[in-house]
């Protein structure tokens, strides 16, 4: 590949990589504290592009190709097409499909978790707003603390087994590639529409037993379809 052609290409990719930091279409395959890192990343490969072919111009003239002509290979533009695509095409977070190749069961936590999220909930109907993640986990390990309350969890729907269906989020690392999904079992209600985002209501009910381990549930008492979040991950 001419030198030339080689560094519009790694100008596009800087330039898309910090179209998706300055928009929120980043959130969908990093965790929010990585922007600054991809901005970075994305500014300095237009500016090392920018560098070396205009240093690269300066030193030699353009050679003739041998047919009279100094025209780019067409071919060598076909290189843009993944990168346009990038700029134009709007992708979707993980959802549904994804969670469904992952087990529901919630996995022990390293260290006994601070209880004093649930202090407003002690004896009282109101609900507590809590993450997915922390209901997965915490409504199988810390039965005996959230038994009788009340809780509000938003996530997507993704659809089980035999009617069975969860509410469910994925949790990043980093970044997609590690994502894991965390599911809630919701009973009494029927399903909303597969990847449908909604804030369900209801009290805590005994996990699931499975095989494999527990995985936890909810008595849905209120259904509420929701806008999906900017930042789709927890």
């Amino acid at each position: 590949m001419r030198r030339n052609v080689a560094g519009l290409v790694i100008v596009f990719v800087g330039a898309a990589t910090v179209q998706l930091a300055i928009s929120d279409t980043y959130l969908r395959y990093v965790k929010p504290n990585m922007r600054w890192m991809l901005l970075a990343a994305g500014i300095i490969l237009i500016a090392l592009a920018v560098v070396d072919v205009f240093a690269d111009t300066r030193r030699k003239p353009v050679a003739d190709d041998g047919h009279g002509h100094h025209g780019l290979p067409r071919a060598a533009w076909l290189l843009l097409i993944p990168v346009f695509a990038l700029l134009v095409v709007d992708p979707p977070a993980l959802g549904a499909d994804a969670a469904q190749r992952q087990s529901p069961v919630a996995a022990k936590p390293v260290a006994p978790k601070d209880q004093s999220w649930l202090a407003n909930s002690a004896q009282s109907d109101v609900p507590v707003a809590l993450a997915v993640r922390d209901y997965a986990v915490w409504a199988v390990w810390e039965s005996d603390r959230m038994k009788g309350r009340n809780f509000q969890l938003t996530g997507f729907v993704t659809p089980g087994k035999d009617g069975a269906w969860y509410v469910s989020r994925i949790g990043l690392t980093c970044c997609v590639a590690d994502g894991t999904a965390f599911m809630v079992e919701a009973r009494g209600q029927t399903a909303p529409p597969k990847n449908q985002w909604v804030t369900v209501t209801g009290e805590w009910a005994e996990p699931t037993k499975r095989v494999d381990g527990d995985v936890a549930a909810l008595t849905v008492t209120e259904i509420r379809p929701v806008t999906a979040p900017a930042n789709p991950y927890e």
